[in-house]
């Protein structure tokens, strides 16, 4: 049996949409399983092979600088790069820490030998060879459906009607509204309500989360990133663009498609769209976001919800705070074994206890604050007061005006300071007697309270039992 606790997998595909349709990502990472690679040894990116800041990619030559790994193997030679200059960087690596490339569909490079070189530079000469063709036929296909006026595919809404589109009358899933009106219904939730996020969620909760199809024009966009690229798409105005993703090349043209909303309304969603241009909510719901660390790995905690349903039927959501070390994201390394999940609500009563602590210990200082005495220049006016009416001279009537102003003035911020620190005693003792005032805070208000004075919250286990280790801010 081949020893691979020093191996490493590694594959790519250029788009999302071949991702999604299963034209090979998900192919490769299987086959490289069944070579003998665990999931966390599979690093793979979904960008072209000629880029050179693909995350994956750039993972395992880190890997590779840190002589944690013997081999590298992938499907085949461009999957790995497509650049012949990406090519020469990496192969440097691969020699200097004597790292061997294998290929899934047979064979390996020795690149300590004049051959293995010149074959390396051969591959990845074709591969770039391959790049630059598919780039030619895509701009000549580009020229081609502009010159006619085509649409490449249809959004959601819509459905192909030879080289157009129309709009899609078929019923959406179990429903009696067509495909049509579930679009017109989501463009009128946001212009309602002005978020991307809760427009989705709405329609989410309306119409579930299963996803009726793959292709994306079959079912509502279910993120709010794709909600927004189909909402800037003129395809649903009546019009067309092309080479959307290059702002500096975008064109948009008549067409004679029927759109299914007006181009004001179009012009509208822009303009809602250009004053939220991350297409993120205003606010977090998360009070503790950005708080909470895994008291495991130090790794950020992320807030998961589940939405279920209670014994009568009423739904209802768990918030959880998972470690991001433990479920990491595509083509990041698994760093920590703890995988459980804690619950925000149990982190927040503790946040709120270790504040109701503090406020305490605060108000016990202000009521333990002795008196004041009067301060040294208090009395010193005084004494230059009575000295200047003692000489009964008129001519300093103003000089003794001034000064009792400034006596009054330090007299009047006595009293201010004073009334302060009791309008604190009494807000610290609300804060503390007062438990239903927390229950009428929302998660913004809490939000902005804890980032005001929580530093940090640590997630522990204790003898088996979930805790929380809450540090303020001085």
């Amino acid at each position: 049996m081949r020893d691979l606790s020093r191996a490493l997998g590694y594959c790519r595909v250029s788009t999302q949409r071949q991702h999604t349709e299963g034209h090979g990502l998900e192919r490769y990472i299987e086959r490289l399983k069944q070579h003998g690679l665990r999931d966390e040894q599979i690093y793979w990116d979904i960008e072209s092979g000629a880029s050179e800041k693909r995350a994956g990619y750039n993972k395992v030559l880190s890997e590779v600088r840190s002589r944690k790994v013997d081999q590298i193997i992938v499907p085949c030679f461009d999957r790995f790069t497509r650049s012949p200059l990406g090519w020469e960087q990496a192969k440097n690596e691969l020699l200097e820490f004597g790292v061997e490339l294998i290929f899934l569909d047979g064979g390996s490079l020795d690149l300590e030998t004049p051959e293995g070189l010149f074959t390396s530079r051969i591959l990845a000469a074709m591969s770039a060879q391959v790049r630059d063709k598919n780039r030619h036929n895509s701009i000549q296909g580009h020229r081609f459906y502009q010159e006619k006026r085509k649409i490449y595919q249809a959004i959601f809404g819509f459905v192909k009607d030879g080289d157009s589109i129309k709009p899609n009358l078929n019923l959406y899933k179990n429903t009696n509204k067509t495909y049509c009106e579930i679009a017109l219904e989501m463009i009128d939730r946001f212009l309602a309500n002005g978020n991307l996020t809760q427009t989705v969620r709405e329609m989410c909760d309306n119409y579930g989360l299963e996803r009726v199809s793959h292709l994306n024009h079959l079912d509502f966009p279910h993120n709010s990133t794709s909600f927004r690229r189909w909402m800037e798409n003129p395809l649903i105005c009546g019009m067309l663009r092309y080479y959307g993703e290059d702002k500096e090349k975008t064109l948009v043209l008549a067409s004679e498609h029927q759109g299914i909303i007006s181009i004001e309304k179009f012009n509208q969603i822009a303009a809602i769209l250009s004053k939220n241009p991350c297409g993120r909510r205003e606010y977090r719901t998360n009070p503790l976001v950005s708080l909470c660390y895994c008291g495991v790995c130090g790794t950020k905690m992320k807030k998961i919800t589940s939405k279920v349903k209670s014994a009568s039927g009423e739904a209802y959501e768990n918030n959880y705070l998972r470690c991001n070390g433990a479920h990491p994201t595509a083509g990041k390394k698994k760093i920590c074994d703890y995988r459980k999940y804690y619950q925000r609500d149990e982190a927040i009563a503790v946040c709120i206890t270790k504040i109701k602590e503090k406020a305490s210990a605060i108000a016990s200082s202000l009521m333990d604050k002795p008196e004041q005495e009067e301060s040294v220049e208090v009395r010193e006016l005084k004494q230059q007061i009575l000295t200047l009416k003692q000489l009964n001279d008129t001519d300093l009537k103003s000089a003794i005006a001034f000064k009792q102003q400034r006596l009054e003035n330090l007299c009047n911020q006595k009293e201010a300071f004073a009334a302060s620190d009791a309008s604190r005693y009494e807000l610290y003792e609300d804060i503390l007697k007062n438990d239903s005032l927390w229950d009428k805070f929302c998660d913004r208000e809490l939000t902005v309270i804890f980032h005001e004075l929580v530093e940090r919250v640590v997630c522990l286990e204790v003898s088996g039992v979930q805790a929380f280790s809450v540090i303020l801010k001085d």
